[in-house]
């Protein structure tokens, strides 16, 4: 019977920690782009770019058209549903940047409007960016 109410409580434990993990700690983790929503409602699919977050580091990895990669860097704020990316200034130049990022002034402050294990969904003056867990 002890036994039994041992792996009760450590099944509770479990439950309870997974509950109270952050929405930082799902944000953290390698995120592919699917697909932008526009705000006329066109969407255009993407699979060329990758988000990264890890302990207030952010990079993304943009595949060329010729079979070769960049990455841009930054650093990333999370609070409450916001999330605020600020791209390095050595970033922020060449054909990659303008084409993935383009942000004006390097920064963009992010609604997010879905957060899960599989999924995140990006807001941004009603532009959507979806994407899912790499």
């Amino acid at each position: 019977m002890k036994k039994l109410l041992n792996i009760i409580s450590f099944a509770l434990l479990i439950t309870l920690v997974s509950f109270c993990a952050s929405d930082d700690s799902l944000l953290e983790n390698k995120w592919q782009l699917r697909k932008y929503v526009h705000t006329d409602g066109i969407v255009q699919s993407e699979d060329s770019v990758f988000y990264n977050f890890m302990k207030e580091s952010f990079s993304a990895i943009c595949l060329l058209s010729d079979g070769s990669y960049t990455t841009i860097f930054g650093n990333y704020s999370f609070n409450g549903d916001e999330l605020m990316i600020k791209i390095l200034p050595e970033s922020t130049s060449g054909p990659a940047y303008e084409r993935y990022i383009n942000w004006k002034d390097g920064v963009r402050v992010f609604k997010i409007e879905e957060l899960s294990s599989s999924v995140l969904q990006l807001n941004y003056n009603g532009e959507k960016s979806v994407f899912r867990k790499y």
